[in-house]
């Protein structure tokens, strides 16, 4: 029970990592707010996490990260049910893509208005709220795409790059607020995006290239997610903790 008695919210937690996230929060004694765009898919994560975990604490809400109002109506509901905030998990997300030079604007457009600004707003509106109970943890996740050059997402690479210094003007500002913010950049994760944009192939090769030979699995994201929002990393701010089964470090054929 390493969350017990924390309010957290998870952005995107409708599915994929996000889902897992908060279904961990929830199995280690936090209270979660899901955040996200498509209200009926928050509904069904709240009803299979409750079917899982007895007594859970979980609600599900509305959310447009990119919209400040929207999010100002999330953020009150969630103090309005559970009095506080505590932990944030900056996962909402968008990916497109295309070669750089076929790239349309449009593309750099929809993914900084999701990506950074449904980032940068959540967070601000979180922090007071945070500061009120003498501090907090941050969590942004990025991208192993972040880190290495990759073909077909220029923009989407850029902008979770932007994530990583975003996380480490952050954790400055906030430090003496005892917020803390860190980044997660997940390598390539079975999740039904994964399966909807590749092949069964394209996922063997793509777990190949790791030296763990495995795809990662939303539940290994979730376990750093946990390490990052509990005292566990209590004296861990500004830094990125990649999961990607070595990926990033090992120099072999890229799909």
């Amino acid at each position: 029970m390493k969350l017990k008695d924390k309010v957290a919210i998870v952005t995107g937690g409708a599915r994929g990592i996000g889902f897992a996230i908060a279904l961990r929060f929830v199995k280690e004694g936090a209270k979660v707010a899901i955040f996200d765009v498509d209200k009926s898919k928050a509904e069904e994560a709240v009803e299979k996490i409750k079917k899982e975990v007895k007594d859970a604490k979980v609600i599900a809400l509305h959310v447009d990260v990119s919209d400040i109002e929207s999010v100002k109506r999330g953020i009150e509901e969630v103090v309005k049910n559970f009095e506080k905030i505590d932990i944030l998990v900056n996962n909402a997300a968008i990916h497109l893509g295309k070669p750089f030079h076929e790239e349309p604007l449009e593309y750099w457009e929809r993914q900084f208005k999701i990506n950074v600004l449904g980032t940068v707003i959540p967070s601000q509106l979180a922090v007071p709220y945070m500061i009120k109970v003498g501090g907090g943890s941050i969590i942004n996740i990025s991208s192993k795409a972040a880190i290495t050059g990759e073909p077909g997402h220029a923009a989407y690479s850029a902008l979770k790059g932007a994530i990583l210094s975003l996380t480490m003007a952050m954790a400055v500002d906030l430090a003496p607020y005892k917020i803390r913010v860190n980044a997660i950049c997940p390598g390539p994760t079975e999740t039904d995006l994964l399966y909807s944009a590749t092949t069964e192939e394209e996922r063997r090769r793509m777990a190949e290239r790791a030296p763990l030979k495995r795809l990662a699995k939303p539940e290994d994201i979730a376990a750093a997610a946990l390490y990052l929002a509990s005292d566990d990393s209590s004296y861990v701010t500004g830094q990125k903790i990649v999961v990607d089964g070595g990926m990033t470090i090992a120099a072999v054929e890229r799909v």
